[in-house]
């Protein structure tokens, strides 16, 4: 997401990384994610007896095509109420401390980055990809999160309301 297009009233936390041209967000198992390496252990735990869910959120200025090179990228257009709409289902997506703050729990793993505790439990029918999708249903976008079990799947379906950058 470019960071000019988010407003900080519907999600404020989109500002703590600094003044960068992009914010990219995930979310995944509160264990697994933040590794430093990911193990099968890990793995099995995430799946089968998570006990926590983090956002990994990112900022950067490099082009997302640079940034992400080896990756496909699918640009999805979204009207200015569908862009509002992911920006509230981000910020809704943060657990909050008794104070009503989000909460770092690491740092993350690329370019400006942080990891903070998520709402949430993840689990291997109701994952990243899934999490991935409800944000895009959020904004108005055509997808079925119960279908987006892997990156294929929600890449297959973005593919027919996006356009492939690479």
């Amino acid at each position: 997401m470019e960071r000019r297009d988010v407003s900080t009233v519907i999600w404020p936390e989109s500002a703590d990384l600094g003044p960068f041209r992009f914010v990219e967000v995930g979310w995944g198992d509160g264990a697994f994610y933040p590794a430093p390496r990911g193990t099968v252990g890990l793995a099995l735990k995430a799946a089968f007896g998570s006990e926590s869910s983090v956002l990994h959120v990112a900022a950067f200025d490099a082009p997302v095509t640079a940034f992400f090179k080896g990756s496909t990228i699918i640009a999805v257009p979204l009207s200015p109420p569908g862009f509002d709409a992911l920006s509230r289902f981000i910020h809704a997506s943060y657990a909050r401390d008794p104070a009503g703050r989000p909460t770092v729990v690491a740092p993350g793993l690329y370019g400006h980055a942080r990891f903070y505790r998520a709402t949430g439990r993840y689990r291997l029918f109701d994952n990243s990809n899934n999490w991935t999708a409800r944000a895009l249903q959020a904004a108005g976008c055509p997808i079925d999160p119960a279908e987006a079990i892997t990156a294929g799947t929600i890449l297959e379906q973005a593919r027919t309301f996006g356009r492939v950058l690479n």
